[in-house]
C-alpha cells in the first residue's frame, strides 16, 4: 500500500455497539470492531484481538492511529483506564500492533454482529466483504479490485472506522485503512449511512500482508491467532 493510505480517519463520532459482556469497571471487553482511544483523543477501531506465539494478549489497528508507545484505552470502558500500548506501528503498510494488559482486557470474538473465528485469504474482485467499525458499525460491500497487499471495497466507512476488521463470513481478511477519495470542505464523500450506496470506496490492507510482516519482524504479535 502507498503512503497515501494514511489519510486520518480517527475523528470522533457515535460509537458502534460493543459486544454483550459485563467485565466490570476495571476491565474492557474488546474485540474486532470495538472503539479504542489512542493517546489523549484519537479514536479508531480495533481490528482483532488474540494471542501471539509467545502467549501475549495483542490486538491490531491502523498504523496511522498511533506510534509505538502510544497508550490505548477502550472507548466504552473509561473506568478501566489505559489497557495497553502500541508495541509497533508501520506507516507504510498502515497497521499497528497493540500489546494489552491481560488483567485489564476481556477478549471478545464477537462485537456488533461480527464474529472473528479465524483468518482467510485476500478476497477477489466481486467478492462481498463486511466491515465493522466504531462509527459505522457493521456494513457490507463488494470488492472492486484486489492484490496481494490489499483491496478496494464498497463497505460503508467513515471517520473513526480506521483499523476496523473486514471479514468474509467469520474469517478476517483485511483492515480498514482509509477512504479512497477524501472529503473536501464542499463535498463529503465518506459514508454517512449504510443505507446510502453512493460514497467513496475504502482502501483495505490485506490480513495476509500484515501477518507476513509481523511474523517476519518476529516481535510482539508474531504467530498471532484470534481469540
Amino acid at each position: 500500500m502507498p503512503a497515501a493510505v494514511v489519510a486520518t480517519m480517527g475523528l470522533s463520532a457515535v460509537p458502534a455497539a460493543e459486544a454483550q459482556a459485563d467485565p466490570g469497571d476495571t476491565q474492557a471487553a474488546l474485540g474486532g470492531g470495538s472503539g479504542i482511544v489512542l493517546g489523549r483523543s484519537t479514536k479508531c477501531s480495533l481490528t482483532t484481538i488474540g494471542y501471539d506465539g509467545a502467549g501475549r494478549l495483542v490486538g491490531f489497528t491502523a498504523g496511522h492511529c498511533g506510534d509505538a508507545g502510544t497508550a490505548v484505552s477502550g472507548e466504552q470502558f473509561p473506568d478501566a483506564g489505559v489497557v495497553g500500548r502500541v508495541a509497533s506501528s508501520d506507516p507504510q503498510l498502515d497497521y499497528a500492533v497493540i500489546e494489552f494488559d491481560p488483567n485489564a482486557v476481556a477478549p471478545m470474538s464477537t462485537v456488533g454482529g461480527t464474529t472473528i473465528a479465524g483468518v482467510g485469504g485476500v478476497p477477489s474482485a466481486w467478492d462481498v466483504v463486511c466491515q465493522n467499525g466504531r462509527t459505522s458499525g457493521r456494513a457490507c460491500g463488494v470488492v472492486w479490485s484486489s492484490g496481494p497487499g490489499g483491496f478496494i471495497d464498497q463497505a460503508c466507512s467513515s471517520y473513526g472506522d480506521s483499523g476496523g476488521p473486514l471479514t468474509v463470513d467469520d474469517r478476517l481478511v483485511g483492515l480498514v485503512s482509509s477512504v479512497l477519495i477524501s472529503d473536501t470542505r464542499a463535498l463529503r464523500l465518506s459514508c454517512t449511512s449504510s443505507a446510502n450506496p453512493v460514497h467513496s470506496p475504502v482502501i483495505a490492507v490485506s490480513w495476509d500482508a500484515i501477518r507476513a510482516a509481523v511474523d517476519t519482524n518476529n516481535g510482539v504479535g508474531a504467530g498471532f491467532q484470534p481469540a
